[in-house]
């Protein structure tokens, strides 16, 4: 047993000059007091007692000073006994433990034992505490933590920590200067490039070498900050100041001496000095003028902004354009065009600038990327896209002023653009890539473009991922073309080995989802709500149902993901036929999400697998809502239901006089019986959903793709009419589409829904991409073999029976002639042909399952 009264560290004592020590010969006690004479200990050894119990049982208190103090004398008595005993003696058997020490320190008699010599302070304290262990311990590390603990002041867990962190930060030292010296010499080809960096992402350490390397090449001499020092007020984010030699000038302005200064620099690219203007973000009012007459004097004609302007509770960016029109200064600016898409806005601004000489006007196009959350990294497929859009405008309206970027602090985000754009272009310039070196020009140029090693790696996936998928999109009247590819069989063969490079990019660049990804479907108690326990939802990306319903202990939980539109996030909700105990639930997710459409892509198979989830007329009650169905039509392709739903009201029970009549007794009343009185009920009649339920009856549950185009086309152009008609706002409430397992079928829908949006928006057709952007949460979307080349008849279909997509084709042939590059001629149709075409897939509600297998489009399905 040891007990201390001091918890003070012990270094000091250790470091003490030994003395003698009055100890037996078995190192077991200390039976000697104080001693008078010996130097006291100052503090905080001074405080420090120490009791000890021998193996009789005996107590002793002991204090370092004791321990200190006598080892020179133990050791020469010791020796002087060895001196003065006969060999024999000294060979018996060990004493037993019960011999001390006297209380003058001599041996008591009949111990004819062999003096120990104690070779350090740590076996002296090992022999103390520890006897029983002394012999195969050989240091106090080995002792228990409690006394180590009380003996260094440091836990041995702590210690070994320590010495395991000092190991592997030498370690990483060498490792870290073995990959500087890795570094690239030489640009890189565009066919080794993606190999080039699977290689270095199998050992991450290499862009960390890259990186260091990166940061190693600022030049502390030319890169210095010495005019934005001086002006905080006009710096958004003081912790991002321009470099004195490449800083943008404006103008000065009378009666202001800072005008000339903004926080802006100058950036080259690869092909061109001063390509970019790298500036921050407008914070201010009074900033708005300043960066409108900042664009003016540049002569921009671009500006790419890749921050929100809300993000995480944060201000990141005031809306520095108007919704329509406003003055700023003597520059006004206008809102002439706005394009939404899912993951960026295009805007068009027109700005005008009167003097009293003229008044000119330039037209200004607006990028922002609005799926970049702060401290994270974006889509890099909506990444390249973006940027994919900003050099297809650039290199339609060519000017000499450099391009605008801006994030929140003009840091790292902008840095990546102007590293994937810069690198692009060189790539189609030379068919060669340099980040490495292009990194070091973006650190010289302004700070923090370069800001850690996870933006180094992340810029390296965007490029690997651009020069990967150089899939574009196409025209429109081109999708005949390649239709009609498959009569020969040379171009047959070559559009195959087209869509199986297509196939295996699509299975490379799909995520993968783990389990811990999923977790919320796969808890104990949402397991059974799964049809296929390897297709569950993440749970960044799965609808959470908010009205209590069921049984079940977690009722936010359905198998359904969010999938993201052309011109939308979150448009569409996959989900799979319900279960008997998920029924509930389906109509839980209709109604929490206001969902206007539902589309049902399979037929009802086995009543026991697949039960029913909606009756043809009247009433019935869902778990907690009613459903009335409000009309129903049958069509030869597809049934509609129009169902209105709305919760139950819940009846407050009467209240109970108890038989005395004392008075009422008590109940307990729910917020959900609360609300039914009074004036709540007429915010439950407010909150009802009408919604149209759509099922399919021409695709049988065993085809894995229709017999024919025209029954999905009917069902399309039915959920998309209904999308306009629909009331409260539908345009921002999702579609859910459905199948008997929430995989098949669904992604022919959706994808097709994409192009149909990007043929109306841009007038162009990327299957590709719009395959690609489905799997990000849901990976089985789509089946490479029959959906994907089906998606594409659905589209040569859509684009057939929609003549006023010809005026486009002519658009398109005159923007290529005026540039000219070479593209496939467009095929023009006569007005008879136009007519055949619209009488052979006009939008009838007749039996056009079987008669439309003679069209063009089916007989192509048909053969493969």
């Amino acid at each position: 047993m040891i007990e201390s009264n001091s918890t003070s560290k012990f270094s000091s004592f250790f470091r003490r000059k030994p003395k003698d020590v009055k100890l037996d010969m078995n190192g077991n006690g200390l039976v000697s007091p104080h001693d008078e004479h010996q130097d006291e200990l100052e503090d905080p050894m001074a405080s420090v007692s120490i009791r000890v119990r021998n193996e009789e049982g005996d107590d002793f208190v002991v204090s370092p000073s004791d321990v200190v103090d006598n080892i020179n004398e133990i050791n020469s008595r010791r020796s002087s006994r060895r001196d003065s005993t006969p060999a024999s003696s000294i060979r018996r058997s060990r004493p037993s433990s019960s011999a001390y020490f006297n209380e003058n320190g001599e041996p008591i008699e009949g111990i004819n034992r062999p003096p120990r010599k104690f070779k350090s302070m740590d076996h002296i304290m090992m022999r103390l505490f520890k006897p029983s262990k002394a012999r195969k311990s050989k240091s106090v590390r080995d002792a228990e933590p409690g006394l180590r603990s009380m003996l260094y002041g440091l836990s041995q867990k702590q210690e070994k920590e320590e010495a395991i962190a000092k190991k592997l930060a030498k370690k990483m030292i060498i490792q870290e200067e073995k990959a500087m010296q890795a570094v690239p010499t030489s640009p890189v080809d565009a066919s080794k490039f993606v190999a080039y960096v699977q290689e270095r992402r199998k050992k991450r350490i290499l862009f960390k070498g890259e990186y260091l390397m990166v940061n190693r090449s600022i030049d502390n001499n030319k890169c210095r900050c010495d005019v934005g020092s001086t002006m905080m007020d006009r710096n958004p984010y003081p912790d991002t100041l321009p470099y004195d030699y490449n800083r943008v000038i404006l103008p000065r302005i009378d009666g202001d001496e800072n005008s000339h200064y903004i926080n802006a620099s100058y950036v080259n690219s690869w092909l061109r000095d001063k390509a970019y203007v790298v500036t921050q973000a407008v914070r201010t009012k009074p900033m708005n003028a300043e960066f409108w007459r900042m664009v003016w004097e540049l002569g921009s004609n671009c500006i790419v902004m890749l921050t929100k302007v809300f993000d995480f509770m944060r201000v990141m960016c005031l809306q520095y354009w108007p919704l329509t029109k406003f003055q700023f200064r003597e520059i006004e600016v206008e809102t002439t065009e706005v394009k939404t898409y899912s993951h960026f806005v295009i805007r068009t601004f027109k700005l005008t600038r009167t003097t009293p000489e003229s008044i000119e006007t330039r037209i200004v196009k607006h990028f922002h990327f609005t799926e970049w959350e702060l401290d994270s990294f974006p889509y890099i497929s909506a990444f390249i896209e973006l940027r994919r859009r900003v050099r297809q405008f650039m290199e339609k309206n060519p000017v000499e002023a450099p391009m605008v970027v801006h994030c929140s602090n003009g840091a790292g985000r902008s840095g990546a653009f102007l590293a994937l754009d810069a690198n692009l272009e060189l790539m189609k310039k030379t068919g060669q890539l340099d980040f490495f070196e292009y990194a070091k020009t973006l650190v010289n140029s302004r700070p923090h473009l370069i800001d850690s090693v996870e933006q180094y790696m992340f810029i390296y996936e965007v490029l690997s991922e651009a020069v990967m998928c150089n899939v574009q999109p196409i025209e429109m009247h081109l999708l005949k073309e390649r239709s009609s590819m498959y009569k020969a069989k040379k171009n047959r063969e070559l559009l195959e080995t087209q869509e199986t490079h297509e196939n295996k990019l699509l299975m490379h660049l799909t995520p993968t989802l783990r389990i811990g990804d999923c977790a919320g479907g796969h808890r104990l108690e949402n397991r059974g709500k799964n049809r296929d326990v390897m297709v569950v939802p993440p749970d960044h990306a799965r609808p959470y149902l908010q009205t209590l319903h069921g049984e079940s202990k977690d009722y936010t939980y359905i198998n359904a993901v969010e999938v993201d539109g052309f011109t939308r996030k979150a448009e569409f909700i996959v989900t799979e036929w319900p279960k008997q105990s998920t029924v509930d639930s389906f109509w839980t997710l209709i109604y929490d999400h206001a969902c206007h459409t539902v589309v049902n892509l399979s037929n009802q198979g086995s009543q026991r697998h697949y039960p029913s989830f909606i009756h043809n007329k009247g009433k019935a009650n869902y778990g907690p809502f009613i459903v009335e169905i409000m009309n129903y039509h049958q069509y030869p392709a597809m049934t509609s239901h129009m169902v209105k739903v709305m919760k139950r009201p819940h009846q407050v029970p009467p209240m109970k006089v108890d038989p005395e009549g004392k008075g009422v007794s008590k109940l307990t009343f729910m917020i959900s019986d609360i609300m039914a009185t009074g004036a709540q009920n007429q915010q439950i009649d407010a909150e009802v959903r009408i919604c149209c339920v759509i099922q399919v009856r021409m695709w049988p549950i065993e085809n894995k793709v229709p017999l024919s185009t025209t029954g999905l086309i009917d069902v399309i152009k039915m959920a998309r009419s209904w999308r306009k008609r629909a009331p409260d706002r539908p345009e921002t409430k999702p579609t859910i589409v459905m199948s008997h397992n929430g995989v098949s079928r669904v992604g022919v829908y959706i994808g097709a829904n994409i192009c149909i949006d990007q043929m109306d928006i841009d007038h162009e057709v990327d299957v590709f991409h719009a395959v690609k952007m489905m799997r990000i949460n849901r990976p089985q979307l789509i089946d490479m073999k029959d959906e994907y080349k089906y998606l594409y008849d659905v589209m040569l279909h859509w684009y057939m029976t929609n003549p006023d997509y010809r005026i486009y084709d002519k658009e398109d042939s005159e923007d290529t002639d005026s540039q000219k590059t070479s593209r496939p001629p467009s095929n023009r149709h006569s007005i008879k042909e136009k007519s055949s075409f619209r009488s052979k897939f006009s939008f009838r509600r007749r039996n056009t399952t079987r008669q439309n297998e003679n069209n063009a489009v089916d007989q192509r399905v048909n053969s493969n």
